[in-house]
This record gives structure tokens, C-alpha cells and sequence, in this order.
């Protein structure tokens, strides 16, 4: 089990590695491909469709078969081929098909989280997803420092190519984990599915309020996150003179303060805090990170809003995955995770969209400050609407 775990998180840390090494410099390249806003935007957005279609099928494949060693095999695979395509890419229409295979791929963070779950108890389930979302974010940091380098020095084509080797790398790692075989409760479950229930249990697991809710909140996120941080951020860090190490700079800026507040998540002083402060908190920390006056003053204050990002996401995203977890039975965690990835997969179509549409039709100010009311509705839903009993979870 403890191999298991040790390979799982690099595992992860290579697989977001790969998939975010070229994301600073994305829209950089694809301007120089002739990409406006818009089509910035849907570079973005499809990066979400394919998980939108592809989580949900792939998490009740999970927990009917047991078989996520393989399972991962196919990820990184898909991963690696959305690299290829992204390094032969001379126009923009390639660029949307690589990042919409990129997409397919990363729907795969359903096994990576449910796989995970297993190897823990319920009552570690929240630190455990905080912990794996500080693995991820972590690979993401070295994608922003090793990308924002290669692209200074080799050329931005240089970041693709580096991103499939880690993809292949990411390959010879899956040999090392190994299926946790089914408790005799969950084969019985599982058993019954194939008997023609998968159908009916994925409606009562729709039917879930919490798992919506959760779900909602974290569609909410994704649209602060990949807006802003991931894709527009960098267009106005470059409108500001950024060079390509800079943009990879800032996203690492990210990722940094992403990955340790991740790890916050699940702790004696979260518990303390209580889970629905925290997740109210870091929401309203994101939305004054979208404050778009900041983004017209110097690279020194885009610095700091990338770093209030990623103390904001590191929060959401890691603690309302956990209580995904905590919401649904054990036998129940791929599938739930794969409607709640699946789900919040809207966010990432919506928010890059939603912001280079108000951006080319009314300013680029107009578009934060959406994001801004985005970051605040969001924490007023959370003491709303979150039950107490994730509070000290």
C-alpha cells in the first residue's frame, strides 16, 4: 500500500507535468498563429469537453472492473498522443484538436483520485485528495519553471516536445502500482451492476445534493481558475512586456502557493478553521485576485494575484474533492468522482469562453470584474448551502 502511495504521487506529479509544461506559453504561440480572443478562448475552453463527456463513463468503468493499474496505462497514452499533436501543430485548428485531446486526458484525474481514496480510510479521505492535489500542483510548478525555460532558450516548439517525453516517462511508472483488490461489499455491488443497475445507480447518485452542490462549487472554481491563472493572465502579462520565462514565472507563482495550501487542507488548523470558513475564504482571496486594476500595473503585481490564486484554488479545489469523498459510499467514488469531474469540467469550457467573448465584445476589465462576482457569489453559496457536517471534515 505505502508503494502504492510514494508511486501514485509522482505518478501524478509527472502526468501534470506534462500536461502544463506548454500551457504558459499556449497563447503566446497560438497569437503568433493569428488567434484572437475568441479563439484564445476556445484553445481554452475544449480543454474541458472532452472531460465534460468522457469522466463520467470512464469512473463507472473504474468501479465496476477494479482494473485502474490499465485504466492509468490509457491516460498517459492519451496524454502522450494530445503532446504529438500539439508538437506538429502549425495552425490554430491543430491547437484546438491537441488541447481537446489534452482534455480527454485529463479526464483521467477520476482514476487518479478514486485509485488514490482506496489506499486511504474515511476519515483521512480530505487530507489524502489535498495531499495528491499538492502532488499535481507540484508537477505543475516544474512544468512552469522547466516550460518557461526551454521556451526562453530553445524555442516554444522546444515545451512540446519536452511534454511527451514526460508523458512516455509517465507510462513506465503505471508498471509499478497495483490493482487493490475489491472488498467482498463492493464486488456484490459491483455485481448487481452488471445486471443492469449502473444505469439506476447513476441517477441516485445524480439525485445526490451534496454531491451537486459540491459539484457546483467546484464548476464556480474552475471558471476563476482557468479564465484567469491559467490562459488570460498570461495575454495581459505579455501585454505588459512579460517574456516567455516570465509567463512560465508567473504560472509557477501559481502553482507554488497552489500546491502548499493544498497540503493546509485536511490539517489540525483547517479542522480548526472549519471546512466551510476555509472554502468561503479562499473563494473571496480568488476574487480579489480578479481584480482587473492589478493586471494594468506592473508584472510585479500580476506576481502577487497569481500567488492569491493559487492560495484561493489550492483551497477549493483540494477540499471540496474530499468531501466528494466523504458524500458518497466507498464502492460509489469512482463513478461519484467521475460526475463530479465531469461536472466541473463545465467551468473549465465556461470560463476561458465567457472571458475572451466579454474581452473582445466590452474590455478586458469587464471580464475580471465578472470573475470577480463569480469569486464572491461563490462564497455566499458556501455558508448558504454546504450541510454542517463537512465542516470538520
Amino acid at each position: 500500500m505505502r508503494k502504492n502511495i510514494v508511486l501514485m504521487n509522482i505518478l501524478v506529479a509527472f502526468f501534470w507535468m506534462s500536461m502544463y509544461s506548454y500551457v504558459p506559453n499556449l497563447p503566446e504561440y497560438a497569437q503568433t498563429l493569428g488567434a484572437d480572443a475568441v479563439v484564445l478562448g476556445i484553445i481554452g475552453g475544449v480543454y474541458g469537453i472532452a472531460q465534460i463527456v468522457l469522466r463520467i463513463p470512464i469512473g463507472i468503468i473504474s468501479d465496476k472492473t477494479g482494473k485502474n493499474r490499465l485504466m492509468l496505462v490509457v491516460g498517459s497514452a492519451v496524454l502522450a498522443a494530445s503532446c504529438g499533436i500539439l508538437m506538429l501543430a502549425d495552425n490554430t485548428g491543430l491547437i484546438i484538436f491537441g488541447r481537446l485531446i489534452a482534455g480527454a486526458a485529463a479526464a483521467w484525474w477520476v482514476i487518479q483520485s478514486a485509485t488514490y481514496a482506496h489506499y486511504h480510510r474515511d476519515e483521512k479521505q480530505v487530507k489524502a485528495q489535498g495531499i495528491l492535489s499538492a502532488s499535481a500542483n507540484w508537477g505543475k510548478l516544474a512544468a512552469a519553471l522547466i516550460g518557461g525555460l526551454a521556451a526562453q532558450f530553445l524555442g516554444l516548439r522546444s515545451i512540446f516536445v519536452f511534454s511527451f517525453f514526460i508523458a512516455v516517462a509517465s507510462l513506465f511508472l503505471v508498471i509499478g502500482i497495483k490493482d487493490i483488490p475489491k472488498k467482498e461489499h463492493e464486488a456484490g455491488v459491483n455485481a448487481k451492476n452488471t445486471r443492469g443497475q449502473v444505469l439506476q445507480d447513476l441517477l441516485l447518485l445524480f439525485r445526490n445534493r451534496d454531491l451537486m452542490l459540491f459539484s457546483l462549487l467546484a464548476i464556480l472554481s474552475n471558471i476563476l481558475c482557468f479564465a484567469a491563472p491559467i490562459l488570460f493572465t498570461a495575454v495581459a502579462a505579455k501585454d505588459l512586456g512579460a517574456s516567455s520565462l516570465e509567463l512560465g514565472m508567473l504560472n509557477l507563482m501559481f502553482y507554488l502557493m497552489a500546491g502548499l495550501t493544498s497540503l493546509f487542507v485536511g490539517t489540525g488548523v483547517y479542522r480548526k478553521m472549519g471546512g466551510i470558513n476555509a472554502l468561503s475564504i479562499a473563494f473571496l482571496i480568488t476574487a480579489v485576485s480578479c481584480v482587473p486594476l492589478f493586471y494594468h500595473a506592473n508584472l510585479a503585481s500580476l506576481y502577487l494575484m497569481q500567488a492569491l490564486s493559487g492560495v484561493g484554488f489550492g483551497v477549493t479545489g483540494s477540499a471540496v474533492a474530499g468531501m466528494v469523498i466523504r458524500a458518497v459510499r466507498p464502492d460509489q467514488r469512482a463513478t461519484a468522482t467521475g460526475i463530479f469531474q465531469s461536472l466541473f469540467g463545465i467551468g473549465i469550457f465556461i470560463g476561458p469562453v465567457m472571458v475572451g467573448s466579454i474581452t473582445k465584445a466590452l474590455s478586458f476589465d469587464a471580464a475580471y470584474w465578472t470573475l470577480v462576482a463569480v469569486g464572491v457569489v461563490s462564497a455566499v453559496l458556501c455558508y448558504g448551502l454546504i450541510p454542517k457536517k463537512y465542516d470538520k471534515m
